[in-house]
């Protein structure tokens, strides 16, 4: 591009293309940019950010706005207190383990469990349950900590390429329904869960323990449970091909990679089912095999008949995301906005849980990503953390654990700062102008 200028007593002509510029436009220009300038120094002089208020700070007198979560989980735990010292309807207290979805932070709840085996007080459970990567973990968790070892090994020495294969444009044209391939993961799978693991989990069902796996059915868009257990003691032929199959469809992320088909028959009527990743629907859930008292239906139900026994759960993120800059771009605003719907479903969830433990009573104790650990965003090429982050979140879940978990006992959004304080405008600075 060619500049060409020249001067005249009648001002200044700038030829760029067709544009000129005569002294009798540069004024209002001059003007405009002027008057720009004020803008922009007037409000960056406004006190835009101060810092971090607290509540106390934006309202003078708290009783305005008086708790409602903190309060009403007060008030549950002394029920689970009081339902807690009553006589057992079950013939043993039960030690329940429920671990949580999200694979970025997997390397956190193995180095809770391994941590906890070495302080020696970690219990063997009667009953595990878990979403998405919680179900591979809790896999090893089920069988106790003679699998520490195994567990740690594997958590220590994966990559997202050992569970995904990304080939957009292929598997696209080939009508997969997926950008990517899970071959990786049911290789992974056969070799770690082979038939001896089979032949284990077979003896821990026989012994009266039970393991649980949640999935999605993506037609009915439900979650379904299956009795991990229950299949490696079928006496089918293929059982433990079933049970890899269900762990595999356990981890199948949809979209990412194809669902995983199974073809069942109910009512007397065949079906083809397709299972994947049950993260949307649910991140924690809790189920019991057959126990003596249990409350029957249409039967009074008499609260704290699981008096004795004690629930944990191991969220694998923080219960609250970090505060960040907001992007500018839509695409960046979308992104965020997936994992925010996860936590807010892992809070939900997990909170449920302590309304089972206020009513049965069962002791609840709770365990998350702390909310000082900082992580690296985790993105859709790289859904697992790279080594060196999880080697540092396996290490953190660790030193949490090696002298005993240090348990919450009140669910999410009754700890202190949680619960949201309503705004009456006076915290609103006035528009700058």
């Amino acid at each position: 591009m060619r500049f060409v200028t020249s001067h005249k007593k009648t001002g200044m002509i700038r030829e760029m293309g067709v544009l000129r510029a005569g002294s009798a436009s540069i004024k209002p220009v001059a003007a405009l940019l002027a008057l720009t300038v004020l803008i922009v120094v007037g409000c960056r002089a406004c006190p835009r950010y101060c810092g971090k208020p607290s509540c106390e700070d934006l309202y003078p007198s708290p009783e305005c706005y008086p708790a409602v979560e903190a309060p009403v989980a007060e008030g549950l735990a002394a029920s689970l207190a009081a339902h807690s010292q009553l006589p057992p309807v079950c013939s043993h207290p039960l030690q329940v383990l429920t671990l949580s979805g999200g694979v970025a932070g997997a390397p956190f709840t193995a180095g809770v469990l391994v941590g906890w085996s070495q302080s020696g007080t970690r219990p063997m459970f009667d009953e595990v349950s878990g979403i998405s990567s919680g179900a591979l973990i809790g896999a090893f968790a089920f069988l106790g900590p003679r699998y520490d070892a195994e567990l740690q090994r594997l958590i220590l020495n994966l990559n997202t390429t050992d569970l995904i294969r990304f080939r957009p444009l292929y598997c696209m044209l080939m009508g997969h329904g997926a950008f990517g391939s899970a071959k990786p993961a049911e290789r992974l799978i056969r070799q770690v869960f082979d038939d001896c693991y089979v032949a284990d989990l077979r003896q821990a069902h026989a012994e009266g323990r039970r393991f649980f796996v949640g999935t999605m059915n993506l037609e009915t868009k439900r979650l379904v449970i299956w009795d991990v257990g229950a299949i490696a003691s079928s006496g089918r032929p293929d059982a433990g091909e079933l049970v890899r199959k269900v762990l595999l469809a356990a981890v199948s992320w949809p979209g990412a990679v194809p669902p995983v088909e199974f073809d069942v028959k109910v009512n007397g009527r065949c079906y083809r089912e397709q299972h994947c990743d049950a993260g949307s629907v649910g991140m924690a859930f809790v189920r019991f095999g057959a126990l003596p008292g249990w409350p029957q239906t249409g039967e009074p139900v008499r609260p704290g008949w699981l008096a004795g026994s004690d629930l944990y759960v191991l969220a694998s993120r923080k219960l609250y995301c970090d505060p960040e800059q907001v992007p500018c771009c839509a695409l960046s605003r979308l992104t965020p906005s997936f994992t925010t719907l996860f936590e807010a479903l892992t809070r939900a969830d997990v909170a449920r849980l302590f309304s089972v433990c206020a009513v049965s009573g069962m002791r609840y104790h709770l365990l998350s990503v702390p909310p000082d650990y900082h992580c690296e965003t985790a993105s859709f090429s790289n859904l697992y953390p790279k080594a060196k982050e999880a080697r540092r979140l396996f290490e953190t879940g660790y030193r949490m654990s090696d002298c005993g978990p240090p348990w919450r006992s009140l669910p999410p959004g009754a700890g202190p700062g949680e619960e949201p304080v309503p705004r009456d405008g006076r915290e609103v600075l006035p528009v700058c102008h």
